[in-house]
């Protein structure tokens, strides 16, 4: 497979903090702006060329709040899978100022640089 012209890389906070305004946020805001990016309108039409990839670094909280810190999926040029990626999405535990957002960003400078698929 080819590289892609460009790359989105979504950071989400995944505290609990988050969690109640993450429906808002995916629906008014993200969707739009990865269907823009991709090509598509907002019907899950595909373009007739996926020069684009799409991948998403989750961070947590420091302590025991969470299982894992920070996650990070694979690339992906689906649009469509991408968006029920992360409208499943677990928030859970700590949030505000002990959130990893050094962590999550760090983390996203790190995913950019991956071998993709």
């Amino acid at each position: 497979m080819t590289a892609a012209e460009k790359q989105l890389i979504v950071v989400v906070e995944g505290t609990a903090a988050m969690g109640p305004y993450w429906k808002t946020i995916l629906l008014e805001y993200l969707e739009k702006i990865i269907r823009n990016f991709c090509g598509q309108e907002l019907t899950t039409q595909k373009p007739s060329t996926q020069n684009f990839e799409l991948s998403l670094v989750m961070f947590s909280a420091h302590g025991n709040y969470s299982g894992c810190l920070v996650q990070r999926s694979g690339w992906t040029r689906d649009a469509d899978n991408f968006l029920q990626w992360l409208s499943f999405l677990p928030f859970a535990g700590g949030g505000f100022n002990d959130a990893a957002t050094a962590e999550g960003l760090s983390e996203a400078l790190m995913v950019r640089y991956l071998e993709t698929d």
